[in-house]
């Protein structure tokens, strides 16, 4: 057992972990910002909390790649039942929090499920032949997606519950679905669509309208997309300094410590530091990507391309809601935006690609 854990920190991806590291620092500055108040000197939050989540998580990142994704998969199921019962407990116990009941004990279920999906979905696709799975087949796949995605749906939470459909999506176009598949998939989404808007939130489906026509709603459901956006144009190409956000620190922008953090280092550190942050997520998003290719076992580069699907479609979405792009969901950046269960979650994930990628030449049989 003490040679193994060696081996895991002898192998182990650390320029992947060097990305992470550097998104931290980032993260704790621009946080650090967002509740700095400017008037009375004071911090109006806990920035620390966020590094000390991150120690915890280096050490959940290690764990979770000492026991390898292997061994994971393996137990697929009991870990997908225990998560949809937690989703459950929410809905039923959860503790309600801006229209919303999404955390339990201090919390998000929600969140420690995408590492459940990632898991699952090795599971589902472990026979990686898609190219000869037809419709139905396909169709009873989807099925494992349906209890997660309804129960954050209903919290709710749209912006989680999508993630969840966008990373099986991008999972199956991975494998190289046939496209009169996709086609078929894609009507199907589009006469769900409008029973989905029926079961929207007032607020889910203002935000939606407000995203068609800014102008008319600026002050209402559009507010914090207008808001975000001068936050970024205002910041030129170098920003305004440090510290020196007037759209954070008067107080403009909700929610600007979570999901508009991106609009907080763009105001502050212009296009040059929102290019940087752009950047360091193509180059995580890559190396997992790499990982993925260069491994020829069906679970692990399932496992990698779902991680990857979460970073990308998170990305995507939170970067597009703060310029204004796409509709505001609550969709946190990864790795960057506050909140624990996000971030711990985060490096669980990552944790699962460093075990891949640690018995890429020799894969671990368990």
């Amino acid at each position: 057992m003490l040679q193994d854990i060696k081996n895991i920190f002898k192998r182990s991806d650390y320029f992947l972990l060097l990305i992470v590291m550097i998104m931290a620092v980032i993260s704790y500055f621009a946080i650090y910002s967002a509740v700095y108040d400017t008037t009375t000197g004071l911090v109006r939050g806990n920035a620390a909390r966020q590094l000390k989540i991150f120690g915890f998580g280096l050490i959940i990142f290690f764990a979770v790649s000492f026991i390898g994704y292997k061994r994971f998969v393996r137990f697929a199921i009991p870990l997908y039942i225990i998560g949809c019962l937690a989703l459950v407990l929410v809905i039923l116990k959860g503790d309600v929090g801006m229209g919303a009941r999404r955390w339990i004990f201090g919390v998000q279920p929600s969140e420690f499920f995408k590492f459940v999906w990632v898991v699952m979905l090795g599971w589902v696709f472990m026979d990686l032949e898609a190219q000869s799975i037809g419709f139905f087949k396909l169709l009873k796949k989807l099925v494992w997606l349906l209890p997660p995605f309804g129960l954050v749906f209903l919290q709710p939470d749209l912006g989680t519950a999508m993630t969840y459909i966008a990373v099986w999506g991008i999972v199956v176009a991975f494998l190289g679905v046939r496209k009169e598949i996709v086609a078929l998939f894609v009507i199907l989404c589009m006469f769900a669509a409008p029973v989905m808007w029926n079961k929207m939130a007032n607020y889910q489906r203002m935000r939606v309208i407000s995203f068609l026509a800014p102008d008319k709603y600026s002050g209402g459901g559009g507010y914090q997309a207008r808001q975000s956006k001068i936050a970024i144009g205002s910041g030129g190409l170098t920003g305004k300094g440090y510290l020196k956000g007037t759209q954070a620190h008067l107080k403009f922008m909700p929610e600007r410590h979570t999901d508009f953090i991106f609009s907080v280092i763009n105001e502050e550190r212009g296009f040059a530091g929102g290019i940087a942050v752009i950047a360091l997520f193509l180059l995580l998003l890559s190396r997992v990507m790499m990982t993925a290719v260069q491994f020829k076992e069906a679970r692990g580069k399932v496992v990698c391309v779902a991680v990857g699907g979460f970073i990308l479609f998170q990305f995507y979405i939170n970067v597009s809601m703060t310029m204004g792009i796409a509709p505001v969901v609550g969709v946190p950046l990864p790795l960057i935006s506050y909140g624990g269960s996000s971030l711990v979650t985060y490096m669980a994930m990552l944790g699962l690609v460093n075990s891949v990628y640690i018995y890429k030449d020799t894969p671990m049989e368990v």
